[in-house]
């Protein structure tokens, strides 16, 4: 039996961890499916908890922003590929130190 899957499939465990031990089971009979719609719900949530605590004398804002409004040109033009790219300009930003 073949299972599609959505999502990765993990496990959290109370102490924080998290195992992959289904899909180590699985080898070979559990692959990943693409998404056929974008998620924007999702990825704005994603950005949303990535910026979140950037205050106005952080250095990184002024690229952070920029990028967000890619994003957000992005999402009003229905262009995902545009949006994915935009927020990953996000990521580097706010993991630049």
């Amino acid at each position: 039996m073949l299972i599609e899957s959505v999502k990765p499939l993990k496990v959290k465990l109370p102490t924080g961890e998290v195992h992959l031990t289904l899909l180590a089971k699985a080898y070979g009979k559990v692959r990943m499916v693409p998404r056929t719609k974008p998620d924007w719900f999702q990825a704005w949530r994603e950005l949303a908890a990535l910026t979140y605590g950037i205050t106005s004398d952080d250095p990184r804002l002024p690229s952070i922003m920029n990028a967000l409004n890619e994003c957000d040109n992005a999402f009003q033009r229905g262009n995902w590929l545009v949006f994915e790219r935009a927020a990953e300009h996000v990521r580097a930003a706010v993991y630049r130190q």
